[in-house]
């Protein structure tokens, strides 16, 4: 019971937020218009705050985790290698190749991931999580950019991938944050407060906004596309990477950071980068909407299951 209610209390609040943005837009609130004009600030101000927030307050002798980091790197390669065989079976048109692999390995982790963590061990130190973020965040970005380009009419180019990792806002925040643990730099408390309220902003926010962005409509066509990348998002992914994560003897922190990372939604930039580069832009907000909203039950489950177990 005492499970349950950890895994209810971690996970009902992010359900409610996207519930929130969802009647918002449905009640005349806030257009699509808007939603893309705030879901950028969100990223790029707020969601940055927190994650410089998340190190500059933590300690970094503590954030390094080798063995995490190479289960974590070498996982996500393993989802994006068997998520070609899967679009190869399942995509009925080849632009939907690249965007069904995308669906399947690339995670919301740096807004789900970072939440779950938080919410699931309140008073520990997530700065393992966080240091996980910077490292997949060029992973993914990678991997994505050649999954879409060798089905949507794009050639792979290196200079641009590399310019896309390194000002990425969220890897900049990173760098931030240890560059000002390694100097020790520390700011005025009064900063400090306005840094903290800012990161406090950031979760709550974007998922507000991926609630008003949820569509329903035209799911028909492609429904088996949808469902299977679904299923394998939410269900297979982590019943493999989370068991033997739990095999291997991850506890704790480090165990809320593999939940973040294989049993979250799919990533909500995977929708603008495959409208970008060609890719079935439809099916990829549909694999965005449709796992964020069965996620709110799928990650009460695997929450629940390894609470029992004593992962956490």
């Amino acid at each position: 019971m005492e499970s349950l209610q950890i895994s209810l209390n971690a996970v009902l609040p992010l359900c409610l937020y996207m519930a929130a943005g969802y009647l918002a837009k449905k009640r005349g609130l806030i257009d699509e218009e808007i939603i893309l004009k705030f879901n950028k600030v969100a990223f790029l101000v707020f969601l940055s705050t927190s994650v410089f927030n998340a190190i500059y307050s933590s300690d970094l002798s503590t954030a390094v985790k080798p063995k995490l980091i190479l289960f974590v790197l070498c996982g996500i390669l393993v989802e994006f290698l068997y998520g070609f065989l899967v679009a190869n079976k399942v995509a009925d048109q080849e632009n939907q190749k690249g965007v069904i692999v995308q669906g399947i390995f690339r995670s919301n982790f740096t807004l789900i991931g970072l939440a779950i963590a938080r919410a699931l061990l309140p008073h520990e130190d997530i700065a393992p999580v966080v240091f996980l973020c910077a490292l997949i965040t060029p992973e993914f970005n990678i991997l994505a950019v050649i999954a879409l380009s060798l089905y949507g009419g794009e050639k792979v180019r290196p200079r641009e991938v590399a310019l896309r990792i390194v000002t990425n806002p969220l890897i900049l925040a990173t760098a931030a944050g240890i560059l000002c643990l390694l100097l020790k730099v520390r700011f005025p408390k009064s900063i400090e407060t306005a840094i903290n309220g800012m990161a406090g902003v950031a979760t709550p926010l974007m998922l507000f906004l991926l609630g008003a962005f949820f569509r329903f409509d035209s799911f028909g066509n492609i429904a088996k596309q949808l469902s299977i990348t679904t299923a394998f998002k939410l269900v297979f992914n982590p019943a493999i990477f989370l068991t033997i994560g739990y095999l291997l003897g991850f506890r704790g922190v480090e165990f809320t950071g593999l939940i973040g990372i294989f049993a979250s939604s799919a990533a909500v930039s995977s929708f603008t980068m495959s409208q970008q580069m060609g890719g079935d832009a439809e099916l990829a907000g549909g694999i965005v909407i449709l796992t964020s909203l069965f996620s709110c039950l799928t990650l009460f489950g695997w929450c629940a299951l390894f609470k029992a177990l004593g992962a956490f």
